[in-house]
């Protein structure tokens, strides 16, 4: 199904999020221009979660989450899985700072923000457009556009 015009700042953060779990992932091929060495994709995850996904989850949650709480017991659901699933990429990536071996919390990062990014548009994203009006994405909208949280992607 296509993307709501309400979504599509958050869909495109999720394509570099995407780019991030191939990158990290055990066995992923090189990418040109990025981090080919353990400790150079360790510091290029470190750096892109402060950058990135720190203030995406927080948008996430203040925003998006809090507006579509209590609109069906499936979007509750979701809400509280993948909040659990922000908890859990922060507590990968300080594990991955101090790690003696950063291949295993690497690909165990890549593997997670994979799947989270995926369950939040295969799933949520399309609850979403299925529960809220025109009017009330259009606000989703608004709220995500003034939203004073960005991302440096």
């Amino acid at each position: 199904m296509k993307r709501h015009k309400a979504l599509i700042s958050l869909s495109h953060e999720h394509h570099h999020g995407l780019m991030l779990a191939q990158l990290i992932k055990s066995g992923s091929p090189e990418f040109p221009g990025l981090p080919a060495t353990i400790s150079g994709k360790v510091q290029y995850a470190v750096k892109f979660y402060e950058d990135n996904l720190i203030p995406h989850f927080k948008k996430e949650e203040e925003v998006l989450f809090h507006r579509s709480k209590s609109r069906s017991s499936e979007i509750d659901n979701l809400i509280g899985e993948l909040t659990t699933e922000h908890k859990a990429i922060h507590s990968l990536v300080n594990e991955l700072q101090k790690s003696s071996e950063p291949e295993i919390e690497l690909n165990e990062l890549g593997v997670l923000l994979e799947k989270h990014i995926r369950k939040e548009e295969r799933e949520l994203f399309q609850i979403i457009q299925d529960v809220f009006t025109e009017n009330e994405m259009n606000k989703l909208e608004k709220d995500l556009g003034e939203s004073t949280i960005s991302c440096k992607v």
